[in-house]
Order: C-alpha cells, then sequence, then structure tokens
C-alpha cells in the first residue's frame, strides 16, 4: 500500500492540512487507506493482503510486533516512548501536542524514503 501510493504522499507531505483536514499520521493513514481502497476496487492495484512495510516499521524501530499499526508506532516512537515499555492502552489516551504530530510525521516521510530505497537496493 505504501508504495502503490507513494505519490499521493509525497504530494501531501508538503500540505497535509489540505488533504487530510489535519497534520497527524492517523488523518494521513485514514487518508491514503481510502485511496488504496479506491484503487483496489477500480482494480488499479491488487489487493495486497500482506503490507511489508507494518513489519519493516516494527523491526527498524525496535518493535515485538506490528500489530498496532505504522501510524502508531512511529508516533510513539517520535515522541520518546521506548518499544520495549509501550503500553498501547496508556499510549492511546496520551495527549499529544502539535508538535510532536508534526515531529511523527516528519520521522514518517524520512522512514518511506528508507523504505523505497532498500526495496530498490539503493
Amino acid at each position: 500500500m505504501i508504495l502503490e501510493c507513494y505519490n499521493l504522499l509525497k504530494t501531501i507531505e508538503q500540505r497535509p492540512i489540505m488533504w487530510t483536514g489535519e497534520a497527524s499520521l492517523k488523518s494521513i493513514k485514514t487518508f491514503v487507506s481510502g485511496y488504496y481502497l479506491a484503487l483496489i476496487d477500480n482494480k488499479i492495484v491488487n489487493e495486497q493482503i500482506d503490507e511489508p512495510f507494518f513489519d519493516w516499521v516494527a523491526n527498524k524501530l525496535g518493535y515485538f510486533e506490528s500489530t498496532a499499526g505504522w501510524a502508531n508506532m512511529i508516533l510513539a516512537y517520535s515522541i520518546g516512548v521506548k518499544p520495549e515499555n509501550i503500553n498501547w492502552e496508556e499510549f492511546f489516551v496520551y495527549d499529544i501536542t502539535q508538535e510532536q504530530h508534526l515531529k511523527s510525521i516528519k520521522l514518517f516521510y524520512e522512514l518511506i524514503e528508507q523504505f523505497k530505497n532498500e526495496l530498490e537496493g539503493i
């Protein structure tokens, strides 16, 4: 999904609020998930059961598993919550500042580039 939506993600990067209504990884994830579903529904791409970006992010950031999703893992990591100490129930009620959201978006885009480069063998 991430690479199929790469060009859209690069467009969103410059002005996430214009595209998603707010500057947060959750809003970017929701927007891109809807876009990807439209690609599947219109048979532009085949449905992909396994999204390698989830596990790649988990491994890159030191999480045991990827079930929390890439957006949550990146946000938690970017605000300083250590993967080995994560309690997702507590994290989900944590008050995230706008500065922290922006920091997580920046990290997300850095990770996308790394992921893309690794898959392309650069």
